[in-house]
């Protein structure tokens, strides 16, 4: 039943009760709407009309409705008693010991996901409004003792596998809901309030992706290569006002002066014609949009004098189909892309002749793809680079969708060694400069601090 709902892999030792619940209540609607459908149409059909040309403001007598809604409303006491509220009882109540769990704090902002981690010492270091910038988001205080050893990560968020994890949430602007799908989390963080949010991780982001393994077939992406027909260039009459948008000129255009009022490339939008009228241009060499972003050039394009325009692989955006409308191409030989960059091959692959195309690991960019189709691979093997991540579950602003993070869930050992070597660089860059030999100490090192991005 799960994965007829869709539901991403399981990585928590409270998901099976989430994932049991979820498909009670669904097969609780199933039973619903085949019961009232099937009592729907028996109606139309039982007091249609031909069949009963006079009212009978009598009514049913059978009480079969009144029993049927008297169990439904057990059953959904049920739900509610016997799994629901038990269930989220646990959650609220039952926090694991903070020397038994790695505790992290999450603080929200658009558009990203701040992580502060404690260090060894366990305690957090005192934080400020007035010391937040760019290279500080969380405003930690340095000159805090126990600050010294705290680090901070952008996106991502690194867990021990089979060991309780406890988040204090909380968000700088407006709420947030922090998302984490294959844990079966989610949790509203609001503003002025710390929300404790606690799940105990027992798969590693590698063993889920493993479960996440599917075919895709090269074949298949192949016989989207074609011959595609480029824009032409023409002479096109402006008036002064009216937009050509749509539109993109193809050479440069100068006023009197000689500065250049529109570039080649540049969109023919009213400001644009505005600018060409009042230099006195009445036409100019102009082609229709090619919206071809999504097609990957199959083949070396050259200028007759061997001058490379594109390349193999390079997407025909809308600067590269001005070069070669302008070198006076007609058609390239191009691939619809696949949009597989997001996942990675769980495989090595080879040639027939042994030799290696790409290896387990490697993103599936539309270039990986057209090695594997000129080498005759019809099929492979792939999954999501990043099946546990962190996503927002409240519409946030313009730019929500860029409010994606990540979660890495690794070994015990090797969550130790990552945060051994990012407390051991934070300490690096924020320990006090050493003193020289008369005793004067040395300038402190201005450098500030690289926030680490989301891979």
């Amino acid at each position: 039943m799960e994965q007829f709902l869709g539901l991403p892999p399981d990585g928590s030792a409270h998901g099976p009760a989430i994932d049991g619940l979820i498909v009670l209540v669904h097969w609780l609607m199933i039973v619903l709407f085949i019961g009232w459908g099937t009592f729907y149409v028996t109606t139309l059909i039982r007091f249609r009309k031909s069949k009963n040309p006079k009212a009978n403001y009598g009514g049913v007598k059978s009480h079969f409705s009144t029993y049927a809604e008297a169990g439904v409303l057990l059953v959904e006491i049920s739900l509610l008693v016997l799994f629901s509220i038990p269930l989220w009882s646990k959650r609220v109540d039952a926090f694991p010991a903070e020397n038994e769990a790695t505790v992290v704090r999450i603080v929200a902002e658009q558009f990203a996901w701040n992580v502060h981690y404690p260090g060894k010492d366990g305690i957090f270091g005192r934080t400020s409004i007035s010391l937040i910038d760019a290279d500080n988001p969380l405003g930690i205080d340095r000159t805090d003792p126990n600050a010294k050893d705290d680090f901070t990560t952008i996106n991502q968020l690194n867990l021990p596998v089979d060991k309780p994890v406890l988040i204090r949430l909380t968000t700088k602007d407006v709420i947030h809901s922090l998302n984490l799908p294959a844990f079966r989390v989610k949790q509203d963080a609001i503003p002025g309030m710390l929300i404790p949010v606690w799940f105990t991780p027992v798969k590693t982001t590698d063993q889920i992706r493993e479960e996440m393994r599917r075919p895709f077939s090269v074949a298949s992406a192949a016989k989207r290569i074609k011959k595609v027909t480029l824009p032409t260039t023409s002479m096109m009459t402006i008036v002064k006002g009216a937009s050509r948008s749509g539109e993109m000129a193809m050479q440069d255009y100068t006023d009197t002066t000689g500065v250049t009022v529109v570039a080649k490339g540049d969109m023919l939008t009213g400001e644009t014609v505005e600018k060409l009228t009042t230099a006195g241009i009445k036409e100019v060499a102009s082609r229709s949009m090619a919206k071809m972003e999504n097609y990957f050039s199959m083949e070396d394009v050259t200028t007759p004098s061997g001058e490379q325009i594109v390349a193999k692989n390079d997407a025909l955006t809308e600067d590269n189909v001005t070069k070669l409308v302008a070198a006076g191409i007609k058609e390239v030989t191009a691939r619809a892309g696949s949009n597989m960059d997001i996942f990675v091959l769980m495989e090595d692959v080879s040639a027939k002749s042994g030799t290696q195309i790409a290896a387990k690991g490697d993103a599936l960019g539309e270039d990986v793809i057209t090695k594997l189709s000129e080498a005759g691979i019809d099929q492979i093997v792939v999954a999501p680079a990043t099946p546990t991540e962190i996503a927002c579950a409240q519409l946030c602003g313009l730019g929500h969708y860029r409010m994606r993070g990540y979660v890495t869930v690794q070994t015990q050992d090797a969550f130790t060694q990552w945060y051994n070597d990012q407390e051991a660089a934070v300490l690096a860059q924020f320990a006090p400069p050493p003193a020289d030999s008369s005793g004067a100490v040395a300038p402190a090192d201005t450098t500030s601090a690289t926030r680490e991005s989301a891979h």
